[in-house]
């Protein structure tokens, strides 16, 4: 039995439908990421299986139960919110242990799972500390403990480390998905950040205007996405407008680009009137280079000038202007060689199956 079922959840505030017949289900101890800009409905996704907002139609299910009607507190639901919420003038352990003083648990039994949870989060130590004497990421973990502590169905993470800085974010981001899959938390995390819901979640679930656009594995929605939208979202990407001429062999079409370069793409698998053609930057190698994966015969092998070079750390980015004016972005690793530079005309390839053909925005 699934642990989370949303079956056709319509949110509405006065004429304005903020969620439209969203439907998923979370089988336990999954992580399922909610992604999507602002102001799709993730959030308000979010609330309606917390409890705080009521569905307008549709139901969510907890463990094959209606949550029709019942509050936030009748929920066995965690929540991590993105200010953490803690409590300024409680302890560390106060903190940890308020949920479980509100449902009664015995006082003995309060004190061993609050070091059970600050073991978890690995801030034994801290007990009497308050959340100003800790830093962000130290409060992060106080409020993932509270969380946990009272052994949820289901924990809902709203945007959960979007407080801290870049570097942080990314070193507990891994600490993160340590900690939930340590103890099989059935989670439901909502972010805009798509490097965040592609590593803590098992399943993305893509909004947009209050509706699924897409869902699947991380890697295959960023492989294959279903639209311009999703494409966009989901990395950086490169957009190539042109003309899908005759279909060749081997599944491959000829991509005349707006600017007349021929380019070999997979054969779409949707119909429509015209389509658009994405590379991403990291798929693109300098060089005209032979790449196992294919027969040279259908490598796309392209010129063209150096616009600018950006150094990001471990990665050069170059802008790189094609003869008919098109730019394309192209990602490298920085192996401390002399870089190209600006006005230099260089060689590239990427494979067909780099390409990713969806249909053109209306």
């Amino acid at each position: 039995m699934s642990v989370v079922q949303l079956d056709r959840v319509t949110k509405r505030f006065g004429q304005f439908t903020a969620v439209s017949e969203v439907s998923f289900d979370l089988e336990k101890g999954g992580i399922l990421s909610l992604l999507g800009p602002s102001g799709c409905g993730k959030t308000t996704t979010l609330r309606m299986i917390a409890g705080f907002e009521e569905p307008s139609s549709g139901d969510v299910l907890i463990s094959g139960t209606s949550m029709r009607g019942k509050r936030p507190y009748e929920r066995n639901v965690g929540l991590l919110f993105q200010d953490y919420a803690l409590f300024p003038h409680m302890s560390v352990a106060h903190n940890v242990a308020y949920g479980l003083r509100r449902r009664g648990y015995e006082r003995s039994r309060i004190s061993a799972r609050v070091g059970e949870m600050l073991d978890l989060v690995k801030l034994n130590g801290f007990d009497d500390r308050r959340p100003a004497q800790l830093s962000g990421g130290q409060q992060q973990r106080v409020a993932l403990a509270r969380a946990l502590a009272t052994n949820p169905e289901v924990v809902l993470l709203d945007e959960p480390l979007s407080a801290l800085d870049a570097k942080l974010r990314q070193e507990l981001r891994i600490e993160l998905k340590q900690i939930l899959s340590a103890v099989e938390a059935t989670t439901i995390i909502v972010t805009h950040d798509q490097e965040e819901a592609m590593s803590l979640g098992d399943r993305l679930v893509v909004m947009n205007e209050g509706r699924i656009v897409q869902e699947g594995p991380p890697t295959e929605v960023y492989r294959n996405p279903h639209t311009k939208f999703v494409a966009e979202f989901i990395g950086r990407s490169n957009w190539l407008s042109g003309t899908l001429r005759t279909p060749g062999d081997q599944g491959l079409c000829v991509f005349e680009t707006d600017g007349n370069l021929s380019i070999w793409v997979p054969e779409p698998t949707l119909e429509a009137t015209s389509y658009e053609v994405c590379i991403r930057p990291e798929r693109i190698r300098i060089g005209f280079q032979p790449i196992d994966r294919r027969s040279m015969d259908y490598s796309n092998q392209l010129q063209g000038t150096v616009k600018n070079v950006a150094h990001l750390g471990a990665d050069i980015h170059l802008v790189v202007q094609l003869p008919g004016g098109e730019t394309i972005t192209i990602s490298e690793q920085f192996t401390g060689q002399s870089l190209d530079q600006y006005g230099d005309t260089i060689e590239f390839t990427f494979l067909p199956e780099d390409c990713i053909v969806v249909a053109a925005n209306p």
